[in-house]
């Protein structure tokens, strides 16, 4: 421990940090000013931001990478071009070959597993790689259906039988039909402002289950940006999609059969959204989207491999729950609401620009408080006027520039490389048009996780974190000076260290979900 031994005082230490004294400095002059208890209650009563005072909000789609709209364009399309699909040229059912070997076949699977058993001596893989039998059944029994979601159900995600993990939006874009909220019309329109009906949302689904909420104007060119143009309605995985029935379930006039490959999405006048072999029409008066993540379970995310894999698929399948319970409240208030919970578009540009967190070095976003360990963003396409949320500044996107964290962990090496973000990853498969972090998604796998589970920002938000920790993510969004040291100190007490040890998990009695008390 003589490595850490300092010759300066806890109160020299906060003073440096520009918390304590004289050198209150940029922590302080970005700090909120109150001047009686009054003020303070009216500032945040009724307010959209629901987050601490450090977490800096920006102008609406500036967010903290840099982007140039006039090479930004619309993506050509989940289960279209894309690294699990193939370059832009190949045909949808294809899957590519060498790509699908590269991605889900045994050779990448071997890869991976010998990665972490050398990171891990000892360990062993079981039957499919993620531990003992209690691991897999922990897996499988979060990808199977939930009770009760037969035709009566919420909207569950359905497995595929020869594709365990791979599953199907069971309503899909409209949601399930019911008495309560008939597409004739006939539903009276509830009436509030932009901001109430945000406020509203945002209690009815961090009710229903959701972690963070944001909201998008579709109106805004650069919105409509972040649509993909093409996808293919209500799917998740490779397969006929138009096989998708059963009693009371499909109504031929609201649910006709699911193309079998990615069409146009555009926008149109129209009275509702449809689709068919051709096209998937959003209604302009659509203007707003709804979104909301999930918090993974913290503890499942740090035993990388193991038990970790039923920690997203839980996550996954109260996507359909959750995301349906939005969309029929939206429809029971006179309003149209399309739910899909990845087909709109990439899912961390979402997070982004509707202010739930800022891009990593991993790609993907970080959420201001539950930090890389979160799914989504999560979207629902509605004519209900919301009023959205701005982009936020929290230094974490400048915080990744110094932390290497999670790409020294990768084992693939897919994480981005470069110390500084870039405008071109070279790769066909990332958009282009901004400035940031761009991983090798080609080398990436599902038997990992080990970059969420590393990342320092997924720990300082916890309910049990300590004052310190709370000071240091109020440091990191007002300077970028100490971030090296944060980095070194995360490093030296362990708090993201991977384990494959899942034991002691059996026998602890977790938290709800397995998620922490301050998610």
């Amino acid at each position: 421990m003589s490595k850490f031994h300092k010759t300066i005082s806890r109160r020299d230490f906060m003073k440096g940090l520009g918390l304590a004294g004289a050198g209150i400095g940029a922590v302080a002059a970005s700090a909120p000013v109150f001047h009686d208890i009054d003020e303070f209650v009216s500032s945040e009563a009724n307010s959209t931001k629901d987050q601490p005072w450090y977490v800096k909000h920006r102008e609406h789609f500036d967010p903290t990478i840099t982007v140039d709209w006039d090479i930004f364009d619309r993506y050509d399309g989940y289960q279209h071009k894309g690294v699990y699909e193939g370059p832009p040229d190949a045909p949808f059912t294809s899957w590519g070959n060498r790509l699908q070997m590269r991605m889900s076949g045994e050779e990448q699977k071997k890869r991976i597993l010998a990665a972490k058993k050398e990171r891990f001596p000892g360990w062993d893989g079981g039957l499919h790689g993620r531990g003992d039998q209690r691991a897999d059944a922990l897996f499988y029994a979060v990808t199977q259906p939930f009770p009760g979601s037969g035709e009566e159900g919420h909207g569950l995600f359905q497995p595929y039988p020869d594709q365990p993990g791979k599953f199907y939006a069971r309503w899909g874009l409209y949601g399930p039909p019911h008495d309560s909220a008939p597409p004739d019309g006939s539903v009276p329109k509830w009436e509030g402002t932009p901001e109430d009906n945000f406020l509203m949302l945002r209690a009815a689904a961090k009710y229903f289950g959701a972690g963070g909420v944001g909201a998008l104007n579709l109106a805004d060119p650069k919105c409509k940006k972040l649509i993909y143009k093409k996808a293919q309605p209500m799917t998740l995985g490779k397969g006929t999609y138009s096989e998708i029935g059963g009693p009371g379930m499909i109504d031929a006039k609201f649910y006709p059969k699911v193309p079998d490959h990615a069409v146009p999405i555009n926008f149109k006048e129209a009275d509702y959204s449809y689709y068919n072999d051709a096209e998937w029409v959003i209604p302009t008066k659509c203007e707003s989207i709804f979104t909301f993540t999930l918090p993974q379970p913290q503890e499942l995310n740090k035993r990388t491999g193991g038990i970790a894999g039923a920690g997203p698929y839980t996550v996954y399948k109260d996507f359909a729950r959750v995301g349906t319970l939005v969309q029929m409240f939206i429809k029971n208030l006179g309003y149209h609401a399309l739910y899909w919970p990845i087909g709109w578009g990439p899912g961390g540009c979402f997070t982004t620009f509707d202010g739930q967190g800022e891009q990593g070095r991993t790609g993907a976003a970080i959420h201001w408080k539950f930090g890389s360990s979160q799914r989504g963003s999560e979207r629902v396409v509605t004519d209900l006027p919301i009023a959205p949320t701005p982009p936020i500044d929290a230094g974490m996107f400048e915080f990744c520039k110094t932390c290497y964290i999670c790409r020294d962990v990768c084992v693939s090496g897919g994480v981005h490389q470069e110390d500084e973000p870039t405008w071109d990853s070279g790769n066909w498969w990332n958009v282009q048009g901004y400035l940031g972090y761009r991983t090798d998604w080609s080398g990436c796998h599902n038997q990992c996780g080990m970059c969420q589970s590393s990342c320092p920002f997924t720990y300082l938000g916890l309910e049990n974190a300590s004052l310190v920790h709370k000071i240091v993510k109020g440091v990191v969004a007002n300077t970028t000076v100490f971030n090296s040291f944060f980095t070194n100190m995360e490093k030296a007490l362990g708090y993201g260290d991977l384990t494959m040890e899942n034991s002691n998990w059996w026998k602890e009695e977790g938290p709800i979900y397995g998620f922490d008390p301050g998610t």
